[in-house]
C-alpha cells in the first residue's frame, strides 16, 4: 500500500487495501469529514470480512435522494446511504457481482455552467425477477469515475 500526502486535505491512495487500512488513513481527514467516514466504516464492518480487499471507495448517491458511498469490494458491490439526523449512521445494500450484467458511465449535462455537485454517473444493468432492471448511481467525482468503472468491469468478467 502506498499513500502519498499532497497536503493535509488531499491524499493519493493506491488500491486494493483493507478496511483497517482505510480507517487509519481517515485519521488524517478533518473531524467533520471524518464523521461521515466513521459511519461508513461501522456499516462496512457488519457486511465485510476482516481481510476482504477494497478496490474502490468513493462518494456517490446510490439512491436518487440519498447521499453516501459506493464501495467496490472483493466479493460484492456495496452501496452505503447515510442517515442524517440526531443519531446519524449508515445503511448498507449489497449487490453480488454475478447479478450485474453490464456497467456503463456518463457525465451529467450541466445547463448552468459551474456544477454544484459531481457530474459522474454509472449505469448498472442487473438481473431481475423478470428480465433485467437498471440502476443509476449519481454524484461520482469525475476524476474517480474511470477507476470505479474499470474496477467494476474487472469484477463482473
Amino acid at each position: 500500500m502506498a499513500i502519498r500526502k499532497n497536503n493535509k486535505s488531499f491524499m493519493l491512495i493506491e488500491y486494493p487495501l483493507t478496511l483497517n487500512e482505510m480507517e487509519q488513513m481517515s485519521l488524517d481527514f478533518p473531524k467533520t469529514e471524518r464523521t461521515y467516514y466513521d459511519y461508513a466504516f461501522k456499516a462496512l464492518k457488519k457486511v465485510m470480512k476482516k481481510d476482504e480487499r477494497i478496490y474502490s471507495f468513493n462518494v456517490a448517491d446510490p439512491k436518487l435522494t440519498k447521499t453516501g458511498f459506493i464501495v467496490v469490494a472483493e466479493s460484492s458491490l456495496i452501496f452505503l446511504t447515510l442517515k442524517m439526523g440526531l443519531f446519524g449512521g449508515a445503511d448498507s445494500e449489497i449487490v453480488k457481482y454475478k447479478d450485474i450484467k453490464s456497467v456503463d458511465f456518463d457525465l451529467a449535462p450541466n445547463p448552468f455552467g459551474m456544477a454544484q455537485m459531481n457530474l459522474g454517473m454509472i449505469y448498472l444493468e442487473m438481473k431481475g425477477m423478470l428480465g433485467s432492471k437498471k440502476r443509476t448511481i449519481r454524484n461520482i467525482p469525475e476524476e474517480n469515475l474511470d477507476n470505479v468503472v474499470e474496477s467494476l468491469r474487472n469484477k463482473i468478467k
